[in-house]
């Protein structure tokens, strides 16, 4: 892979994930324009990214101060995705898809956007660390 683009952040607890998400979105700005993604490619990859740290800081901090980093990377494949955070565990391949958005609230179809247009290359969770690698299709 090339040499990528890094954000690293913390998360406090009962902190809106707003300003997270403000900063992931910068990052995939920057990165689509460095590598001249075409649009398509960069509005998937801007979705991918707001669906896996929204997911991260809803989900997995359970009202607890998080650190993560988001890498964007890109290779002859295609555009990367590294996740690396210190949350609870997560392997999104073993969780499973959703028949329909959520009625009350409009969520739960992030995991099956992330499915749909990524490949999980991998996942591992060790020594308090996780590690997610997806490669946009």
């Amino acid at each position: 892979m090339v040499s990528g683009t890094t954000i690293s952040l913390r998360h406090q607890a009962g902190q809106a994930a707003g300003d997270a998400l403000i900063a992931a979105m910068a990052l995939v700005d920057r990165f689509a324009r460095s590598q001249a993604l075409e649009v398509p490619a960069a509005q998937r990859l801007a979705i991918v990214v707001e669906e896996i740290v929204s997911n991260l800081i809803d989900h997995a901090a359970h009202g607890r101060e998080i650190t993560f980093a988001l890498t964007l990377d890109q290779d002859e494949a295609g555009p990367h995705i590294l996740l690396d955070d210190d949350s609870d565990p997560f392997d999104p391949r073993a969780a499973p898809l959703p028949d329909s958005p959520n009625p009350v609230r409009g969520g739960g179809v992030g995991l099956a956007l992330v499915d749909a247009w990524c490949d999980i290359v991998a996942y591992d969770s060790a020594q308090g660390r996780n590690r997610l690698i997806l490669r946009l299709r």
